[in-house]
C-alpha cells in the first residue's frame, strides 16, 4: 500500500509527479557549460511528453539538451538532463510532500515538489463565505493577532490508483479521473480562504490494506475520509469512522453494511430500495393511464436485487401490472400483456442489455400497435434503442461542463477527458466540493442537507433514522 501525501497551501495546488504532476521534482542538479540541469533517470513507461510536463519545459528544450534522444529514443534507466529554468529566475518555495511506505515497510521514500500558483479564475461564482476570525495570542509581545483564515480542514482520500504500475488496469482509470476532479474541488474551496490538508492513499483492492493503514499510528487525524471503493474496504473504513467520529464519504457502492446504525457514513449512490421507491412514486402519479408489464426471464435465472425491489415497490403503490414471460413474447402472444389504450412500461428481469437482443425485434413490432416504453438501466445509454425509454439516475444529463473547468483541468493535467457518461472527474469534483462545504458550514448534524447542484450530480443527503446519510437526489429521465 502506498501513501501519497499532499499538503495544500493557500491558493496553491500540489500535484504528484507520479499521477497528475506538472511541477518539477527535486532531482540532483548539474552545471554544464554554465547552465543548470536536473539529472533525471528515465522511469519505466514514461514518455517525453510527460517528462516535459513534469518539469515545466518544452519537449524541444529537452531534445536540445539531449540530442541522442532523437536517434536512440528514450531508454529506461538512462540518464538525461532537463533544463532547470525555474532556478535561473527565482528560488521556488518547497512545501513538504512525500510518498510514504506502508506500515509493513521500513523506510519512507520522499518526493519533494514545488508549489504551482493559480492564475485562472474561479470555476464558479464566488460564494459569500463567513470568514471566522481567530484570536492568536503573541506571548512575546503580549498582544493579540487576528487571523482571518478558516480553521484547516483535513481529508484522507483512499483510492486504488495503482501509482507504481507501469500501466494501470483499464477500470482503474475512473478512480484516477475521480481523484483529479477532487483536486480541482479542493483548490476551488481554498480560494475562499479555507486551508485544506489532503492525505492521499493508494490502497489497492483488499480490506487488509485499508485495515493496516487505519491501524497505523502514523495515520493522521482527519475531518473526513473519501473512499475507499470496494465493499470489503468500506466495511473496515466504516468501523474506523464510527470509532473515531470521522465522516466517511462512500462514492461508488450502493449497499453499505451498518449504514442504518453508523451516523458517520455519507452514501452517494442510493440503495436499490430507494431507487425503486422513487420510480414507483413517479409512476403512481399517472394512476390508471399506465400499465407496467413485468417480463419474466427464463426459469432458474437469478433476478437482480434492483428488479426485485422495483416489483415490490409497484405492488406497494398499487400500480397496475401484468406479467408475461419472454417465451410468450417470442411466440407473439402479447395481446394479454400489452394494452392499446394506455402506456405500457416494459420492465425486464435483467440488468444486461445483451439479454434482450432476441426479444427487441418483437417489441419493435408490438410498438406499432401498443404504446411501449422500455424501463432501461443507466448503463444502457450507449445502446441503440429506438423505443422510448424511462430510467433512473443520480447524474444529470442537461448540464454542460463549464469552459473554465475544462481549461483548469487541461492546465493542471496536460490532457482532456473524453465525453462519457458519467464523467468520473466531475463526480470527484461534485462530491468533494459538497463535502468540503458541509464541513465548512458544520451542517452534517441535520436530518436533511440542502440540495447541492453540481456540474454533473445533484446531491441531497437524508439521514436514515439513527444511522448515516443517503443521497436521495434521483432523477427520472424519459427519452
Amino acid at each position: 500500500m502506498k501513501q501519497l501525501t499532499y499538503i495544500f497551501f493557500g491558493m496553491s495546488l500540489l500535484l504528484s509527479s507520479t499521477l497528475c504532476a506538472q511541477a518539477p521534482v527535486d532531482y540532483p542538479l548539474d552545471t554544464i557549460n554554465g547552465k543548470i540541469y536536473y539529472r533525471y533517470v528515465v522511469e519505466r513507461g514514461i514518455g517525453l511528453y510527460r517528462i516535459s510536463k513534469n518539469f515545466g519545459v518544452s519537449q524541444e528544450e529537452i531534445l536540445k539538451a539531449n540530442p541522442d534522444i532523437q536517434t536512440n529514443g528514450l531508454r529506461f534507466d538512462e540518464v538525461i538532463w532537463i533544463p532547470a529554468k525555474a532556478l535561473a529566475a527565482t528560488e521556488p518555495t518547497i512545501p513538504s510532500a512525500q510518498i510514504a511506505a506502508s506500515p509493513a515497510q521500513v523506510e519512507p521514500k520522499p518526493i519533494v515538489a514545488t508549489e504551482k500558483k493559480i492564475r485562472t479564475p474561479r470555476i464558479f461564482p464566488k460564494r459569500k463565505e463567513k470568514i471566522q476570525d481567530q484570536a492568536i495570542i503573541d506571548t512575546a509581545n503580549n498582544s493579540v493577532i487576528v487571523d482571518t483564515l478558516l480553521p484547516p480542514l483535513r481529508l484522507a482520500i483512499m483510492l486504488p490508483l495503482q501509482a507504481d504500475a507501469i500501466k494501470r488496469e483499464r477500470n482503474i482509470e475512473r478512480f484516477y479521473d475521480f481523484y483529479c476532479g477532487a483536486l480541482i474541488a479542493i483548490n476551488e474551496i481554498q480560494t475562499t480562504g479555507q486551508h485544506i490538508e489532503a492525505f492521499v492513499y493508494d490502497v489497492g483492492k483488499t480490506a487488509q490494506e485499508v485495515e493496516r493503514l487505519l491501524n497505523d499510528s502514523l495515520f493522521p487525524k482527519v475531518d473526513a475520509i473519501i473512499g475507499p471503493v470496494y465493499s470489503s474496504q468500506v466495511k473496515s473504513a466504516a468501523q474506523y469512522a464510527l470509532s473515531d467520529s470521522t465522516w466517511l464519504l462512500v462514492p461508488f457502492i450502493s449497499t453499505i453494511e451498518d449504514i442504518t446504525t453508523n451516523p458517520y457514513i455519507l452514501q452517494f449512490n442510493p440503495s436499490k430500495t430507494t431507487e425503486a421507491d422513487t420510480l414507483a412514486r413517479y409512476l403512481a402519479q399517472y394512476g390508471d393511464s399506465i400499465n407496467c408489464v413485468l417480463v419474466e426471464s427464463k426459469e432458474g435465472e437469478v433476478i437482480p436485487a434492483s428488479i426485485t425491489a422495483i416489483h415490490q415497490a409497484l405492488v406497494q403503490y398499487n400500480i397496475p401490472t401484468d406479467t408475461v414471460s419472454i417465451r410468450e413474447l417470442l411466440n407473439d402472444s402479447i395481446e394479454n400483456a400489452f394494452r392499446p389504450d394506455m402506456e405500457n412500461i416494459v420492465i425486464f428481469n435483467t440488468e444486461k442489455y445483451g439479454n434482450l437482443h432476441a426479444i427487441m425485434p418483437h417489441l419493435l413490432t408490438a410498438s406499432q400497435t401498443y404504446p411501449l416504453t422500455l424501463f432501461s438501466q443507466y448503463s444502457w445509454q450507449n445502446e441503440k434503442i429506438v423505443l422510448p425509454q424511462l430510467y433512473t439516475t443520480v447524474f444529470t444529463t442537461d448540464n454542460e461542463t463549464p469552459e473554465t473547468y475544462t481549461s483548469v483541468f487541461e492546465e493542471y493535467f496536460g490532457h482532456t477527458i473524453a465525453s462519457t457518461q458519467p464523467r468520473y472527474d466531475l463526480l470527484g469534483y461534485d462530491l468533494t466540493m459538497h463535502l468540503l462545504q458541509l464541513l465548512q458550514n458544520d451542517s452534517l448534524n441535520q436530518d436533511t442537507t440542502e440540495v447541492h447542484n453540481g456540474v454533473q450530480s445533484d446531491i441531497e443527503y437524508h439521514r436514515l433514522e439513527a444511522g448515516g446519510y443517503e443521497n436521495q437526489m434521483i432523477h427520472i429521465i424519459r427519452k
